[in-house]
């Protein structure tokens, strides 16, 4: 996994773990963080890789290993991110989650896939499902699409849907932020999981900071990562 930090020592930490094929020198991506470092943040940027058969051990740990050196941070994940961070042990300041990946959209909840996740081995052959840019959001990149992994293996399929099935409680002061119309993730999940007081609802696809509407959500989004649950009060 990949750390990079963005921003003065002298401000408070960020740790910003980014999505599934997500890169900090993505354009939308480095436009959220620009804007949390404008805001006064120092800002630590996780990199996941993109292919894992455990993630407790390749996504979660690193990040656990790398928060025990910060000062209480902001805890902030992205889609892949966000269900690293709800399995991470953190002792963070607040907890706020862009789109997080805690189950799988209804498309993807057929037999046919959970006969191909059974299947041994870890050659990558399964499409990802991400090959439209549209699907992102409307600031999404031609770039964002080419670094994105685009297959995977029956081993990341049974890896991370073991994530979903033993993720943890998430807290009382936890904030997501969601699209309804989101086709890579499962907002029900994000539903069974906090209440609508403690979720925000933004137009376009799923990633908030690809998304049309990020200006004007930029706000809301900064107060809760600087106050948790009660910015949305």
């Amino acid at each position: 996994m990949e750390f990079r930090t963005f921003g003065d020592a002298a401000d408070p930490d960020c740790l910003f773990v980014l999505g599934w094929g997500n890169r900090p020198t993505h354009e939308p991506v480095r436009w959220l963080i620009d804007r949390l470092v404008d805001d006064g943040w120092r800002v630590h940027a996780a990199t996941l890789p993109p292919h894992v058969t455990d993630v407790q051990r390749q996504w979660v740990r690193p990040v656990e290993r790398y928060a025990a050196d910060l000062d209480r941070p902001a805890l902030l994940g992205h889609s892949a991110g966000g269900l690293t961070a709800a399995h991470a042990d953190v002792d963070a300041r607040t907890r706020t989650y862009l789109s997080p990946w805690w189950g799988e959209p209804p498309a993807r909840q057929n037999p046919v896939v959970g006969l191909l996740a059974r299947v041994p081995g870890d050659y990558r052959f399964l499409p990802s499902g991400i090959d439209d840019g549209s699907l992102l959001g409307a600031h999404a990149t031609e770039r964002q699409l080419r670094d994105g992994p685009d297959r995977v293996s029956p081993a990341f399929l049974r890896a991370t849907r073991r994530a979903h099935r033993t993720l943890p409680r998430i807290g009382d002061d936890a904030v997501v932020f969601c699209s309804l119309t989101d086709r890579i993730v499962s907002t029900r999940a994000v539903g069974e999981r906090v209440p609508a007081d403690r979720t925000v609802l933004y137009d376009g696809g799923h990633e908030l900071f690809s998304s049309r509407s990020r200006e004007e959500h930029l706000p809301t989004l900064l107060a809760a990562l600087e106050h948790g649950a009660a910015a949305l009060d």
